[in-house]
């Protein structure tokens, strides 16, 4: 029978892990009462925070690396729609004692050191993945597969936001529908792309369009999609800056946006909001990826057991007025 963790203590008790670290290390302001249940929990099941385990604990640097990728090139790119996940994985480790440290590769050569490492957005092939995998240290991948080592996983589900979009698109009439694809090196543009053309047989090969997530491609394969003989009347982007691009392509072009073409993307920036028209898109919890992946870090130091953890977090479709008419 395996020892119990502080992960079976929270659950008998029904608290967060945090609170049940803050009881056992009399630490944090929590109630007498959910102290006296955290305590009764871990008298039950027989958990204690023994001389080792503060040892072994106090040995720990408590701080986690954290590594953004350049999003094909576009570092700015992924900083904008990771901002918020990176708030939320300071936030959530904070609460477990960790703090982030943002590392570079050099720092993955041992530059520094830390006790586990989430990489986010980056190439599975990526060699920072390598390097930190042969030293063993307990990688969290957010959108990323490592696929070696102590691992875990947590993403959105791409394949259900591009089936949302084209189940709205196609409910409002449209047979004519186009995709922008995002930086393929990425698991979020592979993915989006592969469900896109499983999705619709038969698609012409020119309303596939390849971008990078950024502004500037969205826009160029826009105008290209725009100026075919027979132009979709729909277009799903792979990212909303694609997306808010293709709008005004398509404003330039002398047709509406919402009307003429419509226009569907994924991520919901702040930006999908404020545009003309607001933009109807996929929205991923930037926030939940983040909590998440801080749990994920703390659960491989406190569970080294090489399990494979994999978190696939729902999205939802936001409709706005830029696909509010039927092709």
């Amino acid at each position: 029978m395996s020892r119990p963790t502080i992960h079976d203590v929270a659950e008998r008790a029904g608290v967060s892990i945090a609170t049940v670290s803050r009881v056992l290390n009399d630490k944090g302001d929590v109630r007498a009462t959910t102290r006296e249940r955290v305590h009764e929990a871990a008298s039950e099941l027989g958990y204690s925070v023994d001389s080792v385990g503060r040892a072994l604990a106090s040995q720990r640097t408590r701080l986690v690396g954290v590594a953004v990728g350049d999003n094909a090139g576009h570092r700015d790119l992924s900083l904008m729609f990771f901002g918020k996940v990176l708030a939320a994985i300071s936030r959530r480790l904070g609460q477990f004692g960790y703090e982030p440290l943002l590392i570079q590769d050099a720092d993955a050569g041992g530059a520094h050191r830390f006790d586990a490492a989430i990489l986010i957005g980056i190439d599975q092939d990526d060699p920072i993945v390598l390097e930190l995998a042969s030293r063993d240290v307990p990688l969290v991948g957010v959108d990323v597969r490592c696929g070696v080592g102590n691992t875990a996983f947590v993403g959105s589900d791409h394949a259900g936001g591009v089936r949302l979009a084209l189940a709205h698109l196609r409910s409002l009439g449209h047979t004519r529908i186009a995709h922008i694809a995002g930086a393929l090196n990425t698991l979020a543009g592979t993915e989006r792309l592969e469900t896109f053309l499983a999705e619709s047989p038969g698609v012409p090969a020119e309303y596939v369009r390849y971008g990078d997530f950024s502004s500037a491609s969205g826009y160029l394969e826009a105008c290209a999609l725009l100026a075919l003989p027979e132009p979709p009347t729909a277009i799903v982007a792979a990212s909303d800056l694609m997306a808010l691009a293709a709008l005004q392509a398509i404003w330039e072009s002398g047709r509406r946006p919402g009307r003429d073409v419509a226009v569907v993307g994924f991520d919901d920036l702040e930006a999908a909001a404020l545009a003309h028209p607001p933009l109807t898109t996929i929205r991923q919890d930037r926030h939940e990826l983040g909590s998440t992946a801080a749990e994920c870090a703390i659960d491989l130091l406190d569970r080294p057991d090489g399990v494979l953890r994999a978190t696939v977090l729902p999205v939802e479709l936001v409709v706005r007025a830029s696909s509010s008419v039927g092709g």
